[in-house]
């Protein structure tokens, strides 16, 4: 194994082997599809939710459904983002944890919505507000 200075902060000998074992972890949770929306693996968030959000009501199922609306609505607007986009976004839902497609599809949003507000495009972010009645 080689090793080589460590980073700051991070201890002597860190070996060069630990991203590469980042990213074959990764490999198993996400497959990427040619031009289409990648498959995650949500199972085990989806699981571990299900403990942990027994108390709120929080079912591993109500977990899949989320996840499963989410990648529907990838499904149909993966055509409209930026290939850089989509290469950030699946690289942050794939660190330090299992995929989520609800995750992948926030990130999509708020980077799609940033360059518009960065452009002066903020009524095609913000809701419009609807026009109220009067009463009679």
């Amino acid at each position: 194994m080689v090793m080589r200075g460590a980073p700051p902060g991070a201890p002597d000998g860190m070996p060069d082997m630990m991203p590469f074992a980042a990213l074959a972890l990764g490999t198993n949770l996400i497959t990427l599809a040619a031009d289409g929306v990648p498959k995650l693996n949500i199972e085990p968030s989806c699981k571990a939710a299900g403990i942990e959000g027994m108390a709120l009501g929080r079912t591993t199922q109500s977990c899949i459904n989320d996840e499963n609306t989410a990648r529907d609505q990838l499904v149909k607007d993966w055509s409209t983002y930026s290939a850089a986009d989509k290469s950030h976004c699946l690289s942050m839902v794939s660190t330090g944890g299992s995929p989520s497609y609800v995750e992948l599809l926030s990130c999509l949003e708020m980077s799609r919505d940033a360059k518009k507000i960065a452009q002066g495009r903020v009524n095609e972010v913000l809701p419009q507000p609807t026009p109220r009645r009067r009463r009679r």
